[in-house]
């Protein structure tokens, strides 16, 4: 029997030990054949500080992991936030280029850091990246995804994820802070995403997190049939565990959880009750089998590696299963897990 909490808690201890005396994580290596590491990508990065903090925030004290986390958010500081012109607002810059996601997934960092310490300065910063943000929201209510540093010049890129990752992050800071103005950007963004099933199709984790944040701010039927939508959509075409890769069932796992969150939420005797039930039951149970196949992808050191037939260690796989197994530790009941095997 595998305990899910201890398998969070030994991957954000594989984080913490990738975090270098700079605070740079060993962002990519080879299990089976550990050499240097290659590549970098500083989303996953603040992702990445993100699930540890959070980890050791639930099933703390994990000095180690803290201590790691905050290297890391320092050399973030230090060589990636950056002013953005004379707008008082501030950004997270990879090579020349600006991604929303970025400033999305910076702002979990560094709340989660906060809570952890009580350091008031990262919640400041955190409001910077968030009035970037706000600059970017366009008129159909999604966001401006990527921009020349250099140039202030608007790049055609889009991901499916950083509108969900812009809008969680600037819900998540009103939670912490009761400042209204995150939360009635993401609402104003809200309502005219929900109509177009904004992220139903991809299976986004990302905006069911977003989604879960907004509902428990503000409930509204809106919010929670959106979330619904993501939600039935990866239950009745999970594909995605046929892929063979452990991200993209780790990233439907904590997409699951949230939902379940946002259902256990709902209060009063609200007329479709009785049909989020019957979705968050099921949820529970998808999740149940995701997370023991989940476990096939494990090694000892609480790593996890990309696919069966590769060997390949990122930090991402780590943040999205640790997220997952600590997400389904805090369920009321969760049942010890075994290893499975791909359907």
């Amino acid at each position: 029997m595998q305990d899910p909490l201890r398998i969070a808690i030994e991957g954000a201890q594989c984080l913490a030990r990738l975090v270098d005396r700079r605070g740079k994580f060993h962002y990519r290596y080879d299990a089976d054949n550990p050499g240097p590491s290659t590549g970098y990508n500083i989303l996953r990065h603040c992702g990445a500080i993100w699930a540890m903090v959070e980890v050791a925030n639930s099933a703390g004290p994990l000095p180690e992991v803290l201590e790691a986390a905050r290297r890391a958010a320092d050399w973030l500081i230090a060589k990636h936030i950056r002013a953005y012109g004379a707008t008082g607002t501030q950004c997270v810059v990879a090579g020349d280029n600006v991604k929303i996601g970025g400033n999305g997934l910076a702002i979990l960092a560094l709340l989660e850091i906060a809570a952890a310490t009580g350091e008031k300065d990262h919640i400041a910063l955190a409001g910077d990246l968030a009035g970037y943000i706000l600059l970017q929201q366009r008129p159909d209510g999604d966001f401006v995804h990527k921009r020349r540093f250099s140039t202030d010049q608007v790049l055609p890129f889009r991901s499916d994820y950083y509108t969900g990752e812009a809008l969680f992050g600037l819900l998540r800071l009103s939670a912490v802070t009761g400042d209204a103005r995150w939360l009635e950007a993401s609402e104003a963004s809200e309502r005219m995403l929900a109509p177009l099933d904004y992220g139903v199709s991809e299976q986004s984790h990302w905006m069911l997190y977003a989604l879960e944040q907004l509902h428990a701010l503000r409930p509204h039927p809106l919010y929670r049939a959106h979330a619904r939508a993501i939600a039935d959509a990866i239950l009745q075409s999970p594909v995605y565990r046929t892929y063979r890769r452990s991200t993209p069932i780790a990233c439907r796992s904590e997409a699951l959880l949230a939902f379940m969150r946002l259902c256990a939420g709902i209060a009063g005797d609200v007329a479709d009750r009785p049909a989020f039930d019957r979705v968050a039951s099921a949820s529970r149970e998808a999740v149940h089998d995701n997370l023991e196949l989940q476990l096939a992808y494990r090694r000892s050191d609480g790593s996890f590696v990309h696919g069966l037939e590769s060997s390949q260690v990122q930090i991402d796989y780590i943040q999205h299963n640790i997220s997952s197994f600590l997400g389904y530790s805090q369920l009321t009941g969760a049942q010890p897990l075994r290893i499975g095997q791909l359907v």
